[in-house]
């Protein structure tokens, strides 16, 4: 989300805590549910770590 605004951000951020799909806490989000981010943005979610070798955790 570079350039947005801090309170777009932080909407959006409680928007997926909500949802349970991270958990965030101040200079930390951790990713939750890794397969509801990639279902909520319909696949666009991790399409690029795969050129990088990132793996789950």
């Amino acid at each position: 989300m570079l350039g947005a605004r801090r309170p777009g951000v932080t909407t959006a951020l409680q928007m997926l805590e909500y949802r349970g799909l991270v958990h965030a806490k101040r200079g930390e989000i951790t990713i939750v549910d890794r397969d509801g981010m990639i279902e909520l943005t319909h696949g666009a979610y991790g399409e690029e770590d795969q050129g990088f070798g990132l793996t789950s955790a």
